[in-house]
């Protein structure tokens, strides 16, 4: 028996029943020590371990900001002063919470508030107060804190309080005097000594002081796994700026100058480089005769050249169209991947952030189908352990047909999107200079991340949680 092992059986055999704090103070071991001592007693029956635990609640990023008011409480609020046109400006999470709880109806194409909110808003938003009882200390479990929970606003905490050890009536009858040796020195080695005494057995079941390797983001990790994958299937990489211009960005992706994804709560429009130029202008003429031809309106070449951060990394498929166009005919079909940031203005919410990584792929070839596309989606996802993949009808002004991925979010019960794809428009196609068919796909990585690391958040991906990050499960295949 170890010299620890022996200090605390005296002790309890003294006391019966000792707080961990005062074995911890009795016995002058450290804490990790007692604890390895406890752990090989408790194996042997000779002690009980009773750990008493208390769960708390923590507010979560996203919660905090919500402290100063929930986003339907605000919608309600403002419908209950003026009908709200119902635009993109609304908030999803905030119309969806306001539909819910049945403060909000839709009159004329207008929000209005209901008799519901009116009542509701006299007595206290139950979630709002269970959000400033979290922050206080003092939720405890209910129906307030489950929804909060499902929303991605606080999170369980499970904290130790106290640790009661009790001698058994095995540990009372045990003998207590030192016997055998645990660690043989160089001198006894020399002398020969440690020939005289009897060496302890080795434990090599019994507890260790937790150790963390070195270990890349989670994000990082990610976007190595994704790059391995499309690498064995065969793809080749490709880049292009973060920086671009609304031609490369839109235009030359059949996306009407008029689109409401141009405006500016979707796209971040840049200052310093206000505009950006366009070298091919032969290019630029075939694009702008596109959207003549297929919009039938005016063609703005002022818009073309507006510098914007990139919204998605299908700039950098188009880029590969018209690089790859025309290629030697042994050498399709052609196939490439990008994975990079992108930058849209949303409302920050569980599932959307300004900005985020995407995976854009493309195959260029002829005698090419959906159903190839939809082949290649499931061998990359069921790579990533995601069998259970669904493809519904979709549209993207530069594919059709379209369609879009998803899957089924079993903790929130509702249907996830992580990306869209489909074939490229003649359109497209013809005016990068070739008709092959070019099957398109863009895969968001950051909702991929949710389901791979089961957290309710991709908020969650860009904390620095320190005792998370260390404990995460592994994300390569």
């Amino acid at each position: 028996m170890h010299e620890y092992e022996i200090a605390v059986l005296k002790i309890l055999k003294k006391e019966k029943k000792v707080d961990f704090r005062e074995l911890e103070k009795a016995s002058g071991i450290d804490k990790d020590r007692l604890m390895w001592a406890l752990e090989n007693l408790k194996a042997g029956g000779l002690v009980e371990i009773q750990k008493r635990e208390e769960k708390r609640y923590v507010l979560t990023d996203e919660g905090l900001g919500y402290l100063h008011g929930m986003p339907e409480e605000k919608l309600a609020a403002s419908a209950a002063e003026k009908p709200i046109r119902l635009d993109s400006s609304v908030g999803k999470i905030a119309l969806s919470w306001a539909k819910r709880n049945g403060w909000v109806e839709i009159k004329n194409g207008k929000l209005a508030a209901t008799a519901k909110w009116k009542a509701d808003s006299s007595k206290g938003y139950g979630q709002r107060l269970a959000l400033e009882s979290v922050k206080e200390g003092k939720a405890r479990e209910s129906e307030a804190i489950d929804a909060l929970i499902k929303r991605g606003l606080a999170k369980p905490v499970v904290k130790v309080s106290s640790i009661i050890v009790t001698i058994t009536p095995k540990g009372s009858g045990m003998e207590t005097e030192a016997g055998g040796i645990g660690a043989i020195a160089r001198e006894a080695l020399v002398s020969g000594a440690w020939k005289k005494e009897r060496i302890r057995p080795y434990d090599i079941n019994a507890p260790y002081e937790a150790f963390y390797p070195a270990r890349s983001h989670p994000l990082h990790e990610m976007i190595k796994t994704i790059r391995s994958v499309w690498l064995r299937m065969g793809f080749i990489e490709s880049v292009g700026p973060i920086v671009e211009s609304s031609f490369w960005n839109f235009d030359a992706l059949f996306s009407p100058q008029d689109h409401p994804t141009r405006e500016m709560q979707d796209t971040f429009f840049l200052s310093n480089p206000k505009l950006l130029d366009i070298d091919d202008l032969e290019l630029l003429s075939k694009v702008k005769r596109m959207h003549k031809t297929g919009w039938k309106q005016e063609f703005n070449e002022e818009l073309s050249r507006q510098a914007v951060l990139r919204t998605h990394t299908t700039s950098v498929t188009v880029r590969g169209i018209q690089k790859f166009a025309n290629a030697l005919k042994q050498n399709y079909p052609l196939r490439l991947f990008s994975i990079g940031r992108v930058f849209r203005n949303e409302t920050i919410d569980y599932k959307h952030l300004a900005e985020f990584y995407q995976t854009d792929g493309i195959i260029i070839g002829d005698n090419l189908s959906l159903a190839n596309l939809i082949d290649v989606l499931k061998k990359f996802y069921a790579q990533l352990g995601m069998e259970q993949i669904r493809f519904k009808p979709s549209y993207f002004p530069f594919t059709e047909p379209s369609l879009e991925v998803q899957y089924y979010d079993e903790e929130r019960g509702e249907e996830l999107e992580i990306g869209g794809g489909g074939i490229i428009r003649q359109e497209i196609t013809k005016a990068m200079g070739t008709d092959r068919t070019v099957l398109a796909w863009g895969l968001s990585v950051d909702r991929l991340m949710m389901h791979r690391l089961g957290i309710p958040t991709i908020t969650e991906l860009y904390k620095n949680d320190i005792g998370w990050l260390r404990s995460r499960p592994s994300l390569k295949v």
